[in-house]
């Protein structure tokens, strides 16, 4: 019966908070929700997951968000009944001020990342676009976290205030459970925030009374609590684990970043001086590619050393066991090597990065999100819910990461959520022999800059659908119009800055933590990105014309003891390496560099040979291969000349049995996704494109140098018959196929 009553006291008093939560919840589910993903209706697979385990993934996601969003309301409440009650004031106005708090984030939200919205806005109620684009015009951008900051200070204040001038226990318990509450939100701890609230609420209702003795050791434990965080957040540091030599890896790339974009000039002024000035402290290697131009197999390719003809990730959806060959016996990673030796490996991404969660890298710690069918799930419901999103990606107070899930959000693309976990981290591995990967999702598509990025280079009278960001929707096959085309490079380009700024902002974080000399910093991308340059489409991995989707940057600054070793980085003869490089090049480059045996054969080499003999030794030719066909939808070039097979929805399946990952497993397909495959080998000048189709082998040809589009073919079998057999002998060597009628032919899977 005790507690019965303090339960009904509980929800008489926050009766308000309760019912405004349910509405704000079934408003948002009512009028935006969405099963529509990358423009494909998912509805009829998210129903039929209802009647699956996917289920409770709903289910409990739901909860959690209205339980989160009480949290909040529940809290504004109860300030306010404090108030009321030492104001002499009638109890009013709480529905006003639940939807001013709602609106304030919303707003700041929109402003700061206005992708995420970009559904609600444009596809559900465009009859409100209006606002959006005031919002992110006018809206002062400080004004919310303005108003926050000055009002959360003043409740603190007011509450110290109570409780020195009454002694009352209630008051010491609110200020402890604010202060507290307001450190656990910006942890994002659910748990955190969940049992502040309750367990405060419990002293109250209780009218616990405190003996006045016992505030000064309470305080003191609270305060020591207090500081203690505050030394873990900002100036803790492990011991150093140094044997014999000192290991600083930073490995950073960017998703779908171009080599030529870097140094880009936009009115005179370049998208990357951040960069710009990391070129003078490092090796820029000017012609450097991509094995293979999608996410996954890249990070395979370039952490393995080997090619994904060879270890079998050769798509984004690999299957059970192709994904075991990562990290296996055969196929040793780049942290595992390092592993080995004591080196400890992280790894920081945001949504492009879910690919390190679904193989085993070998990284002891992952900070990336992953990609499944329950992400999906937990993806949609909080899509819908429009005014906890602005909670979730830091509105209020920066803090609110209760979901990992909303890092998988390919709409916010926000690098400073990954220095906000990474940066931490260093400062306290600083004396560690350390490894780290950081993978940025802002350059790809949608391309997603926060602001005040998306502004920078648009033009501010564009009112067109790219305005913030460049959805990809495979489901339709139209070429924008120039002046779309136009944005959409504008906001490609801003998404680099963006780039730019985090990355100027981690090597300043290095530099004052004293290791930036004693590192080696190597930048590079997982692929480039065709952006409608003559016939090239949209995106990556389709076809290998041209040089943008294969072409990345590649910035290596060795460590200040290492450049003793080499005439040229002591002279800086060799600031700019022009021989022909690949990305399975990088895992022998480091071994290397820190004396490591290589335990297998990998299809790299390493680039210390440059340094020494100031070019290869031969007339070396890289191989790249193209990707797995997102969309059998459209009528360009690379379609027309492609082995057709199903589009990706028809292809994949929801693997239960291995976390819900969404993957293609069916034999014939994967048989038909590899011997369908264009490939192509490189020269410094040339480059050759194998073409397989149904009625026979096409061959293209190439200037690289006198024509970078790929708009003239120059085949000719006699000029190219090393290119030929090169194609041919690295997919006898590493892929074990047969040449058969010129065709490559895989061996086949069994089931």
């Amino acid at each position: 019966m005790f507690y019965i009553k303090h339960i009904k006291q509980f929800l008489s008093f926050y009766k308000h908070s309760l019912l405004f939560s349910l509405g704000v919840y079934f408003f948002s589910l009512i009028f935006n929700t969405s099963f529509r993903v990358m423009g494909y209706d998912l509805s009829s697979e998210f129903s039929s997951a209802l009647n699956s385990n996917l289920f409770f993934v709903m289910f409990f996601t739901n909860l959690k968000i209205l339980i989160l969003y009480f949290l909040f309301y529940g809290s504004i409440q109860w300030i306010l009944n404090v108030f009321y009650e030492n104001w002499n004031k009638q109890q009013k106005y709480y529905y006003t001020i639940f939807i001013t708090f709602s609106l304030l984030n919303f707003f700041y939200s929109i402003v700061e990342y206005p992708q995420i919205y970009g559904d609600f806005f444009y596809n559900k109620h465009f009859y409100l676009k209006w606002l959006l684009y005031f919002l992110t015009d006018y809206y002062p951008h400080t004004i919310t976290p303005f108003i926050f900051v000055i009002l959360i200070t003043l409740v603190f204040v007011y509450l110290a205030y109570l409780f020195l001038k009454t002694g009352e226990t209630r008051f010491f318990v609110c200020f402890i459970v604010f202060v507290s509450f307001a450190v656990l939100h910006y942890e994002g701890s659910f748990w955190g925030v969940f049992g502040i609230f309750f367990l405060g609420n419990y002293f109250f209702f209780k009218n616990w009374k405190l003996q006045k003795i016992y505030f000064i050791p309470i305080s003191l434990v609270f305060i020591f609590a207090f500081s203690g965080y505050i030394y873990y957040k900002e100036f803790f540091e492990f011991s150093s684990n140094f044997s014999e030599k000192q290991i600083k890896v930073f490995l950073i790339s960017a998703d779908s970043l171009r080599k030529d974009k870097i140094s880009f000039k936009i009115n005179n002024e370049s998208i990357t001086p951040n960069i710009d000035q990391f070129l003078q402290d490092s090796v820029s290697f000017e012609d450097h590619h991509v094995t293979i131009p999608r996410t996954f197999p890249s990070w395979a390719d370039l952490l393995t050393g080997q090619y994904s003809m060879a270890h079998k990730v050769r798509d984004m959806f690999p299957s059970p066991e192709e994904v075991k060959n990562i990290g296996s016996e055969e196929f040793p990673t780049l942290p595992q090597y390092l592993s080995e030796i004591g080196v400890e490996t992280f790894v920081f991404s945001n949504f492009a990065g879910d690919i390190f969660p679904r193989a085993n890298f070998g990284f002891q710690r992952v900070f990336a999100p992953t990609f499944n069918a329950k992400v999906l799930v937990i993806q949609k419901s909080l899509e819908s819910q429009i005014f906890l999103l602005p909670i979730l990606t830091g509105a209020f107070l920066g803090g609110g990461k209760y979901f990992s899930e909303i890092d998988s959000f390919a709409s916010l693309g926000d690098g400073k959520r990954i220095l906000k976990e990474a940066l931490p981290f260093f400062r306290m591995y600083k004396n560690r022999n350390i490894f780290t990967s950081l993978f940025f999702s802002v350059t790809h598509f949608p391309y997603s800059p926060p602001y005040p990025f998306y502004k920078k280079f648009s033009n501010p009278n564009y009112k067109g659908d790219y305005r913030y960001f460049k959805y990809v929707d495979p489901t339709v096959d139209q070429k924008p119009n120039e002046e779309d085309i136009q944005q959409i490079h504008a906001i490609f380009h801003a998404s680099i800055n963006a780039f730019d700024s985090e990355f100027g902002e981690l090597l300043t974080y290095l530099k004052n933590l004293g290791i930036y000399d004693e590192s080696l910093i190597i930048l590079t991308a997982d692929h480039g990105e065709s952006l409608y340059e003559d016939v090239h489409g949209h995106g990556h991995g389709e076809h290998l014309r041209g040089e943008h989707v294969t072409k990345i940057p590649l910035m290596i600054k060795f460590p200040k003891e290492f450049q003793t070793k080499f005439l040229c980085l002591q002279n800086q003869t060799c600031k700019q390496i022009f021989s022909i490089s690949s990305s399975v090049d990088i895992l022998p480059t480091i071994l290397e560099i820190y004396n490591i045996q290589n335990l297998k054969e990998t299809a790299g080499r390493s680039l210390l040979e440059i340094l020494r003999d100031g070019k290869w030794k031969d007339d070396r030719l890289v191989y790249t291969e193209t990707g797995i066909w997102f969309s059998d939808i459209g009528d360009h070039f690379f379609q027309n000349q492609r082995i057709q097979y199903p589009n990706i929805l028809q292809l994949h399946r929801i693997v239960p049995e291995q976390d819900f990952q969404i993957m293609i497993t069916d034999p014939h397909y994967r048989e038909t996704i590899a011997f369908a495959k264009h490939r192509a080998v490189l020269s410094s000048k040339y480059k050759l494109i194998y073409i397989p189709t149904h009625d026979g082998v096409l061959w293209e040809a190439y200037d690289r140098i006198s024509d970078p589009l790929n708009q003239k073919n120059i085949y000719n079998p006699y000029m190219f018959d090393r290119f030929k057999k090169e194609i041919y002998s690295i997919a006898e060597k590493y892929e074990k196929a047969k040449i058969v009628g010129g065709y490559i032919l895989p061996p086949s899977i069994e089931e």
